[in-house]
Formats: structure tokens, C-alpha cells, sequence
């Protein structure tokens, strides 16, 4: 049954999770109070009822040379109302507003 599908993203990030807490609100625009974020066992946010929900573990850094930089495993789970191309388009938005780079 095609309703019933939940959808789910994975991410390793480069960021603590004080990083994502702040960059979530934007990222997630008006879905964020329906967001519950859990971080190495540990609950951030509790959306009411939560249509997105995220699980972070934290990670080892990586160090290149004198760089360190956080690791934050992150797996995002969608609730079913929502549909393939709404997913697609929240991953995009969390994608814009939370990867880094440098050049």
C-alpha cells in the first residue's frame, strides 16, 4: 500500500550536533516544530507528533593533516503522508542548508 511507505535519507556530515541545531530551523523551513532530532541517545527536539524524524550518532573526527573535522552520522526518517517528490524536495532544502565546502 503505497500510503504506508515511510521514506528514509541517510548523511554522514561534517558538524557537531550543536552545528545542526542551528542550522536546522532554516533548513527545514516550517517542518522544523514537526521535527524530533536524537543525538547519541540524547533528545534535541520532540515534534508534535513528529513527521520527521532524525537519529544522529557521532562519529570518530577525521584529521588531514592539521584539519579536524566532526563526524555526525545522521539518518532521517519521512512519515508516510508525504510523498516521493515532497521528500526530494525537503532533502534538497536540509542539503542546501547544510553542506559545506570550501575552495
Amino acid at each position: 500500500m503505497l500510503g504506508s511507505i515511510n521514506f528514509d535519507a541517510k548523511r554522514e556530515m561534517g558538524c557537531t550536533s550543536e552545528d545542526l541545531l542551528r542550522w536546522l530551523p532554516r533548513a527545514l523551513g516550517d517542518l522544523y516544530s514537526q521535527t524530533s532530532l536524537t543525538i547519541d541517545n540524547r533528545e534535541y527536539l520532540l515534534g508534535t507528533p513528529p513527521r520527521i524524524q532524525m537519529y544522529g550518532v557521532t562519529l570518530t573526527n577525521r584529521t588531514i593533516a592539521l584539519l579536524c573535522i566532526p563526524v555526525l552520522q545522521l539518518e532521517i526518517t519521512f512519515d508516510a503522508s508525504f510523498s516521493a517528490e515532497r521528500v526530494e524536495s525537503i532533502l534538497d532544502r536540509f542539503d542546501l542548508y547544510t553542506r559545506r565546502g570550501g575552495g
